[in-house]
């Protein structure tokens, strides 16, 4: 019996559990999961990590904003490094995830499911999203961007 059956945990394919999530948010709940994947580490730890999302109906959000967002078929969620107009005027979302060196997405108001409002450590500390510090964190790793391969190697071997 592998440890994941032994813990409740149960996996499921991600387009499944994002349409759930999706759907939950749409709703107007709030929703609290696990994070998995590596591209936001540091500030988001494969299968430690979790967050709580609000809904968000992609208008008004800023730089610095985690959203939840469609991409090419796909969920991702990743911060928000700019935000530009189109040729209408209606907000351009470019994202990347703290964990990537390059490569960027964009996102419509329209492909937004969620924003993040809440990070949850399983030592048990919580960061507040709109928290000053948060916010300086944030700021400061966007602009960390042209040495971050050298920092995120630091990284993944102190909080791995």
């Amino acid at each position: 019996m592998e440890d994941k059956e032994r813990t409740g945990t149960i996996v499921v394919p991600n387009d499944v559990f994002f349409a759930h999530v999706c759907e939950s948010l749409a709703g107007g709940l709030s929703v609290t999961f696990t994070v998995k994947g590596y591209s936001m580490f540091p500030f988001l730890r494969n299968e430690k990590d979790r967050v709580c999302l609000k809904p968000s109906d992609g208008n008004g959000l800023q730089t610095g904003d985690v959203i939840l967002f469609r991409y090419h078929g796909r969920y991702i969620l990743h911060r928000i490094y700019s935000v530009e107009k189109t040729h209408d005027g209606c907000p351009l979302y470019k994202t990347m995830g703290d964990g990537n060196v390059k490569g960027t997405e964009h996102a419509r108001p329209e492909d937004i499911a969620g924003v993040m409002v809440k990070r949850m450590t399983p030592e048990g500390k919580v960061w507040d999203c709109s928290s000053g510090t948060w916010k300086s964190f944030s700021s400061l790793w966007r602009r960390l961007l042209p040495v971050r391969r050298l920092l995120l190697a630091v990284f993944r071997r102190i909080l791995r």
